[in-house]
């Protein structure tokens, strides 16, 4: 076991020196918000389990905590963008071309937003075209109508035939004014947009016999500088089980939850349902691909990055399974083939004792690009996975590659947990057996020779600016 690792395991028969203050249960009754924190960094750091998602967002302090069961959150767009034409652009003459010998000719934008003196360029054509507006806006129809005039002193110019087209997107390059003018330029400004979500309610229960209470195990926990605390914790092996799957769920909701609020739970209230992961990105940069390839990985990532994050903050995490792994350690390997016939990264040692291999797991590329590859068990899971890829007899979310830029600004992720302050509860209910062996004496809430554990909480994840993530899906030819 590795010196850095959270937790240390050993099985032993049920020992009467392990006391009830030494119970996990007793811990979490007293101070269960501090230890379901000990308990999310021991069950993902080891081998027990591994839920990528949780680690890097609960694991590493990505957290947020609300007073509701929704909660909004603000996001601010660009401070300008094009306008698209939603009519065609008219002249004074039909057949005359639009804007020769200085004429001028009418445009149609979905806003209001330019002004007198604006000059403002048609992203059509394959030489940029300038005109100036003239007048307006003018409601008409379903935008508003600008008079406009080439920027040009050739009698000859006329706008490009395409740019005078519905669908076109005119954007504006700067301001220009006659002298003694009064008139100025068009200011726009961003408003935030407001994304709502909602938590997941989880909830989870197991029961235990008094004969089958008769395991533990011993878990060593250690502080951030590798030092074992003082104590010792202990647990049974049944709830240990019941750990591992409920902080699975856990981290399969995170990723596949979807929106939902029309599901009624028994006594008629909504079993309500908080997006995930896959769900959050499917306004983002999503595509469909055959084969992985560098050139797919640079072109995919310039797109997200591109116009939109410092080149010194172009930073990304892509989660995927193990043969995505491979494909994208062999799209490495074909692009690098040249650089690599001889090199020491990849053969090792000496004489009888030559060892050949690695594995790529980083990218990095053009403009200030960092792409580090981290594996996500879920996408292997045959257990939730049932599209199997015909070939390989894997599941085909195995080679699906989900890039999440976890930075943001003033300190704060763009990815965070986000947990219902006073959602997380813990209890036990007991009768002959208690979480801390059998009951002499004490209380009982029902007559078996067993008690029950229940866990309730309330979370989801939250992604600040989608536009920043993406996926890539392999489509099946």
């Amino acid at each position: 076991m590795k010196a850095n690792s959270k937790l240390t395991v050993l099985t032993r028969p049920w020992h009467a020196n392990f006391t009830e203050t030494n119970h996990l249960g007793s811990a979490f009754l007293s101070e269960p918000h501090k230890f379901d924190k000990v308990l999310t960094r021991v069950f993902t750091a080891s081998r027990l389990a591994d839920n990528p998602l949780t680690a890097m967002t609960k694991g590493m302090g990505r957290t947020s905590e609300i007073e509701s069961f929704d909660w909004e959150w603000e996001l601010m767009g660009a401070s300008s963008r094009p306008l698209t034409a939603v009519a065609a652009a008219q002249g004074a003459a039909s057949g005359v071309a639009l804007g020769i010998n200085n004429s001028a000719f009418n445009i149609t934008v979905d806003e209001d937003w330019f002004k007198p003196g604006d000059v403002i360029s048609p992203n059509a054509g394959t030489e940029r075209s300038l005109v100036r507006i003239q007048s307006g806006p003018i409601a008409s129809g379903a935008g508003f109508k600008y008079t406009v005039k080439l920027v040009t002193d050739d009698a000859t110019a006329s706008l490009h035939a395409n740019a005078g087209a519905a669908g076109v997107q005119w954007s504006k390059m700067f301001s220009v004014y006659e002298e003694g003018g009064d008139q100025s330029g068009s200011t726009t400004y961003a408003m935030p947009m407001k994304l709502r979500s909602q938590l997941s309610t989880m909830r989870k229960e197991y029961s235990i016999t008094g004969d089958a209470a008769n395991q533990a195990l011993v878990v060593a926990l250690m502080d951030a500088e590798g030092k074992v605390y003082k104590d010792y914790k202990w647990l049974k092996y049944a709830e240990a089980e019941y750990w591992i799957q409920w902080h699975k769920e856990k981290e399969r909701i995170l990723w596949y939850g979807q929106m939902s609020n029309a599901v009624n739970g028994a006594n008629g209230r909504a079993a309500r349902t908080g997006p995930g992961v896959q769900e959050l990105l499917k306004d983002s940069h999503v595509h469909v691909y055959n084969t992985l390839t560098e050139k797919l990985i640079r072109e995919y990532l310039l797109d997200i990055f591109f116009g939109r994050v410092d080149m010194n903050n172009r930073n990304i995490v892509a989660y995927t399974g193990e043969y995505g792994m491979l494909a994208f350690h062999q799209a490495m390997s074909n692009a690098s083939a040249p650089f690599l016939t001889v090199d020491s990264k990849f053969i090792t040692g000496e004489g009888h004792n030559l060892a050949f291999g690695g594995q790529f797991v980083k990218y990095i590329g053009p403009n200030g690009i960092t792409l580090t590859l981290r594996h996500n068990p879920m996408y292997d899971d045959r257990e939730i996975n049932h599209i199997m890829h015909p070939d390989k007899q894997v599941p085909v979310e195995s080679m699906r590659f989900t890039f999440l830029d976890f930075g943001g600004k003033g300190g704060e992720s763009n990815i965070k947990y986000v947990h219902k302050k006073g959602g997380y509860k813990l209890g036990y209910v007991s009768g002959l057996q208690t979480p801390y062996g059998a009951n002499k004496g004490g209380l009982m809430s029902n007559a078996k020779d067993a008690y029950t554990m229940i866990v309730h909480d309330q979370c989801g994840i939250q992604i600040d600016d989608v536009t920043r993530c993406g996926e890539l899906i392999l489509g099946l030819q």
